[in-house]
């Protein structure tokens, strides 16, 4: 199946777990870890979109936020069945469903589906992006003091936590405002349709942004790790911006005393 085929499989399959999601009834809650929760509708969605997607494309490989699977494949799904769990368990609008597809190990397709707002944010790598079938681009801001930066503050591990809290005053004392969503995909799509012009956050895992990358740079943005040099694809990390303020925005936010966090797992 060629990628323009699986992009489409993968606005399908998001559109069906958001019908599914939008219908909510009761469902159970538990816990990961602190701040971290997962519903039985997380499970219910990746099931769907598993099934979809594998049904399809029997050649391929799956690796789920909440089942795992495939660290590495020829061609690999990769899917956040709900990113912004919180978001969803209290009714709030702002979540998404994030599905990825990985080629040879270069993500190559990207699909972000905000079921309460009804944007589908799709891309194929050399294709561009687009919202709801229109073409998207990053925003031309080019002055720090007129940015808006989307915020995540890592706040369920620690370090990422200190680490974003340092270097806070110094972002806020730059940029014209600050936003937090609650879904890293949702603000890689912020970014990649120039509505905001970046997004920062620490410690993030593969299924949270590896959909919002291939669409952000489709739409001609630029993701990198914090500190000079490093991939955040490879450690989660994340500095995606329009480009045009890539650089400052990293001289704010590296420092060089601290230590690169770990790579993802």
């Amino acid at each position: 199946m060629e990628l323009l085929e699986k992009a489409r499989l993968a606005e399908r399959a998001a559109r069906a777990s958001g019908e599914m999601l939008e219908r909510r009834g009761d469902f159970s809650v538990s816990r990961k870890s602190e701040n971290d929760f997962v519903t039985q509708m997380d499970f219910k969605s990746e099931a769907l979109i598993r099934d979809m997607l594998l049904t399809a494309c029997p050649g391929d490989e799956f690796f789920g936020e909440e089942g795992g699977g495939a660290q590495q494949a020829a061609g690999r799904w990769i899917v956040d069945p709900i990113d912004g769990t919180a978001n969803y368990m209290r009714n709030h609008r702002l979540y998404t469903i994030s599905i990825a597809y990985e080629r040879e190990g270069e993500l190559a397709v990207g699909c972000v589906f905000c079921p309460g707002t009804n944007e589908l944010f799709s891309a194929v790598r050399g294709h561009g992006a687009t919202l709801n079938g229109r073409p998207i681009r990053v925003s031309g801001t080019s002055l720090l003091r007129d940015a808006f930066v989307h915020l995540g503050f890592g706040h369920r591990n620690p370090a990422c936590l200190a680490r974003t809290l340092a270097r806070f005053p110094a972002l806020m004392g730059a940029v014209s405002d600050v936003r937090r969503s609650g879904t890293a995909a949702y603000d890689l799509c912020c970014v990649a349709d120039g509505r905001s012009d970046a997004f920062v956050e620490l410690g993030l895992n593969l299924y949270d942004y590896a959909a919002g990358y291939v669409i952000l740079t489709e739409a001609g943005g630029r993701l990198t790790g914090w500190q000079a040099g490093e991939d955040g694809i490879a450690t989660g990390n994340i500095l995606a911006t329009n480009a045009l303020l890539h650089e400052p925005l990293r001289r704010i936010l590296c420092d060089t005393a601290s230590q690169n966090l770990p790579a993802r797992p």
